[in-house]
């Protein structure tokens, strides 16, 4: 950086202003108010604000708010300096018009990269305002002419595909990007969570905004910023229309309807992750059943064969025996016929066995095509 760029110090208590004042005069040039009035009086422009919460006459977050109104501070940079770091201050400072936070007492090397950054990303956005690409007038073109709608339709078609956490957040910022809007979005798979705005990961405080109010409702909207909920996506929209309701009215509707879509595609991608697990459990465990059948059957196989060799060999053995017993003609009659029993009982035993066997391994035929069927969404 360099002293081209104007830093503002607003905060009443003077140790403060001179300390960071001192952190940051060999980098920028630094104007420090000891009021959010004198601040607001000023005539400078400047191309970041440092804003202390707690001021004796008006507050930072009226401040800030009325320093929105000006012509001069539509696009600053406004970084809320408090002793305090709660969930409802972040909040309360980005309904103010707040971009970011830092807690007392400041470190310096955070002062340094929250502001750089800020300026930076500043610059780049009146870059991009005032710069567009071939590529980028093209796609304007193209996507103006499809209207608000076809902006709609054009994420249903490419979310339908999506096959990731990443990919359906990222569906969605350019969603919000193609209708101008700033902000940020959140998904929240069953084995991941993404958070983004348009230009990587989201800040802290719209992360803060958006725990916050979370379960606030379907739609909740504070000037022209919004929050639309889902069980599994939130969209923050930080520069809603206002001039125009009906457009702010269709927009609503709009983000609604992509809200709820991405909702069903993650609904959808974790149902087939789910799936793929069972289906993993039912593989190994056919593994498992067909190794445990294999070796039964190994063993089986031979001591069947044995067995009912020598079972039949004891029966025909048996039956041979009888006639040499001197039986009477009808216990030898009564004992063959009880013999030829025993044979054939024995053999539709060992029969019975063996079809068993083929049952087990057709079911575990059956289970191992449906463990492969392909039941995705």
């Amino acid at each position: 950086m360099t002293h081209s760029h104007c830093i503002a110090i607003v905060d009443d208590n003077l140790t403060q202003r001179m300390i960071l004042t001192r952190l940051l005069e060999k980098d920028y040039t630094v104007a420090s108010f000891d009021s959010g009035s004198s601040f607001l009086a000023s005539a400078d422009s400047f191309d970041a604000v440092l804003l202390d919460i707690d001021m004796p006459d008006i507050n930072g977050y009226d401040t800030c708010r009325r320093f929105r109104e000006q012509l001069r501070g539509a696009d600053v940079p406004i970084i809320f300096v408090s002793a305090h770091d709660t969930t409802p201050e972040r909040v309360a400072a980005y309904e103010a018009g707040g971009d970011d936070f830092l807690t007392k007492p400041i470190a310096a090397h955070e002062l340094r990269h929250k502001l750089g950054n800020a300026i930076e990303l500043r610059e780049k956005m009146r870059t991009l305002a005032s710069q567009s690409t071939d590529a980028q007038r093209l796609a304007f073109t193209a996507m103006s002419s499809m209207g608000d709608l076809g902006v709609v339709i054009e994420f249903l078609r490419k979310s339908a595909m999506a096959t990731s956490y990443p990919a359906i957040a990222t569906r969605l910022m350019a969603a919000m990007k193609a209708w101008g809007l700033r902000g940020a979005v959140e998904v929240r798979g069953r084995h991941q969570q993404v958070a983004l705005n348009a230009e990587g990961p989201m800040t802290a405080m719209q992360a803060a905004v958006l725990e916050k109010l979370r379960d606030i409702g379907r739609i909740f909207e504070m000037g022209s910023r919004a929050v639309i909920n889902f069980d599994n996506v939130s969209l923050l929209v930080e520069n809603l229309p206002v001039d125009d309701p009906d457009k702010v009215g269709r927009l609503r509707d709009h983000l609604a309807v992509l809200a709820e879509s991405a909702d069903m595609r993650l609904a959808a991608l974790d149902a087939n992750s789910e799936r793929d697990l069972q289906k993993q459990g039912i593989e190994a465990a056919l593994d498992e059943l067909r190794a445990a059948m294999q070796q039964a059957a190994r063993h089986s196989g031979i001591s069947h064969r044995q067995g009912r060799s020598a079972v039949l060999e004891s029966i025909e053995q048996l039956g041979r025996v009888v006639p040499t017993l001197g039986l009477t003609e009808v216990q030898t009659s009564y004992l063959s016929d009880l013999i030829s029993h025993a044979g054939d009982e024995t053999q539709t035993y060992f029969d019975e066995v063996a079809q068993q066997e083929s049952d087990f391994a057709d079911v575990a035929a059956r289970l191992q095509r449906l463990a492969q069927a392909d039941y995705r969404l």
